[in-house]
């Protein structure tokens, strides 16, 4: 049996402007490194783009949804099933920077929010 000695967070990312491949601000070198130090890096949002986009997307994400649900039911679902130290959702707030309510779904689902163009200056 393994025990984790540091913090592992899981990190859910929108994707439609949140993500370089979408007309978003975060780069996917920063999943990368967000991966390299232990963290689970997931979609939550239009994933076909990402697994289309990105070579090797495979070794990068842990996760792709919703499938059939609402973004809150599938993050409730992670939560649930996965544990972690912290349950980050990256996002849109709608009206201010996209579409996708991706703030109000983290909030019904006891995940932390962070807006995708403060993750991309480095919010964490």
């Amino acid at each position: 049996m393994h025990v984790q000695d540091t913090e592992v967070n899981i990190y859910a990312f929108d994707i439609d402007e949140t993500l370089e491949v979408s007309r978003g601000p975060i780069k996917i070198h920063q999943l990368i490194e967000l991966k390299r130090q232990g963290h689970v890096v997931g979609l939550c949002g239009n994933w076909a783009v990402v697994i289309q986009a990105v070579r090797g997307w495979e070794n990068l994400i842990s996760f792709i949804g919703p499938m059939e649900m609402s973004k809150t039911g599938f993050l409730n679902q992670l939560k649930t099933f996965i544990r972690a130290d912290d349950y980050v959702m990256v996002g849109n707030i709608p009206g201010i920077s996209g579409v996708s309510d991706d703030q109000n779904a983290a909030q019904q689902s006891g995940w932390r929010f962070i807006k995708e163009s403060d993750f991309a200056e480095g919010a964490r």
